[in-house]
């Protein structure tokens, strides 16, 4: 009856915080700030003006969006890309990202003519927890005069060297969503869906309008990048006014997360904020609360990782009800084409299940994207390499496979990287169902995350 009782309570006071979002709505606020209330997503106030609307609009059909059809002609001379990526568990954010970048180069190859009909080639370099193979990556790239472009998968360890060995060929370095904050100076870079700065700093927007007095905050202290994204979190939620925060590291070799939960107040605060590249906390998470009685009182906000089949399994099958999700991509069980066709595309080469990694979709995104850009230079007649493929990069407005509607690349004062600054939060409401919540929003304004 307690735990009933308890639901119970957590839905009313679930519907009495939509009725206040709508109730903000006709209060007629500024446009931005009626935006956040409404969407819960991964952004708020001072975010780029111009993106809204409930739907979650991501191409879908990738042949129209890169330009061709059918397969490439082998007689034709490649174009080529480099790909970078983290492998080495079980430090590595996530090795799926490779996947994902492997099936989109296929995929180019044999659905949309290639680059209007020149095969594309992959040079593969593998990134192990260790500065000097990031390093060596970079300046294979860098030497390697056919690459034009470089993609980078989910790297946070060796981001500065990777970049300084390629800074003096100057070649484009096309990002998902950037794991450190060096990601976002680089004059040659472009970050397509959100920068390790501001993808978490939209949590404390969340936090504020929904009037949380009290907040967990729990990261993995093993992982750079995530523990520079919980002091974003952390800094953004002091920066709107919460004054009760317990900040609380794990491990990777923590799967009872009992003692830090407690540590971190989880069941005696208004929203637990879990900061995470995806992987197995996302599930211990979930059997924790399970384990201390909370999971149905406890609101829980989470990054996108962490809508997974292996978090589902956790749940005996569905997802954890009512969590939020915080994302720059489209999710399963969302009212979108985007997810279905990405699906699709996985299916045709036995990889349907890490469709729904969301690095793994970044990654796919990347490749076609990249395949775009490249392919309308060769039909202007313009040829392919760095400083062209740079040029159209800069110029590119969206959409981003998987991404946003719009994008502005090199618009961000002091950060040339940065593409997009907003995202989308989603609410899981049920089984397979994720109801997207508002529109595409920003930071909060004015905010000036600390430095890593």
């Amino acid at each position: 009856m307690r735990d009933r009782a308890a639901h119970v309570k957590s839905n009313m006071r679930r519907k009495g915080e939509m009725h206040m979002l709508h109730r903000w709505s006709r209060a007629g606020r500024p446009a931005a700030l009626v935006a956040a209330a409404l969407g819960l997503v991964l952004g708020l106030l001072g975010g780029s003006a111009g993106i809204a609307g409930a739907a979650f609009k991501s191409p879908s059909t990738y042949p129209a969006y890169v330009g061709g059809h059918g397969k490439a002609n082998p007689k034709l001379s490649p174009i080529t890309i480099g790909v970078v990526n983290q492998q080495t568990a079980p430090a590595a954010p996530a090795p799926a990202w490779t996947t994902g970048a492997k099936i989109g180069v296929t995929y180019v190859n044999q659905h949309t003519g290639g680059i209007d009909g020149h095969p594309l080639k992959a040079v593969y370099c593998t990134i192990p927890t260790t500065v000097g193979a990031a390093t060596r990556c970079g300046q294979e790239f860098a030497d390697n005069h056919a690459i034009s472009a470089v993609l980078v998968g989910a790297v946070d360890d060796g981001n500065q060297p990777l970049e300084s060995a390629l800074a003096p060929a100057k070649k484009p370095t096309f990002f998902a969503v950037s794991l450190s904050s060096v990601d976002e100076h680089d004059p040659y870079g472009f970050i397509l869906y959100n920068t390790a700065t501001q993808v978490e700093a939209p949590m404390a927007s969340v936090a504020r309008n929904l009037h949380m007095k009290s907040i967990s905050l729990v990261y993995p202290s093993n992982i750079a990048g995530n523990v520079y994204q919980a002091g974003v979190v952390y800094a953004g939620l002091k920066y709107v006014g919460i004054k009760t925060i317990y900040k609380v590291g794990v491990t990777s070799a923590e799967t009872n997360l009992s003692a830090p939960f407690e540590a971190a107040h989880v069941g005696h605060t208004t929203l637990l904020i879990l900061v995470n590249s995806g992987g197995p906390l996302c599930s211990d998470t979930y059997l924790t609360l399970k384990s201390l009685g909370v999971a149905t009182s406890q609101r829980v906000l989470v990054n996108v990782p962490c809508d997974t089949p292996t978090v589902a399994k956790a749940d005996g099958g569905k997802l954890p009800h009512d969590w939020y999700y915080l994302t720059a991509n489209p999710l399963p069980g969302s009212p979108t084409p985007a997810v279905p066709a990405m699906e699709k595309v996985f299916s045709l080469y036995g990889k349907g299940p890490v469709a729904f990694n969301a690095w793994a979709a970044d990654a796919f995104g990347q490749v076609v994207t990249v395949a775009k850009l490249d392919t309308e230079l060769l039909k202007a007649h313009k040829k392919v390499d760095s400083a062209t493929v740079f040029a159209k990069a800069r110029a590119f407005k969206g959409p981003v496979v998987q991404g946003a509607p719009h994008v502005s690349c090199g618009r961000f004062k002091g950060t040339p990287a940065t593409c997009n600054d907003l995202d989308r939060f989603f609410q899981n409401t049920a089984p397979t169902v994720m109801r997207p919540l508002g529109t595409w929003i920003g930071p909060p304004k004015g905010f000036k995350p600390p430095l890593s």
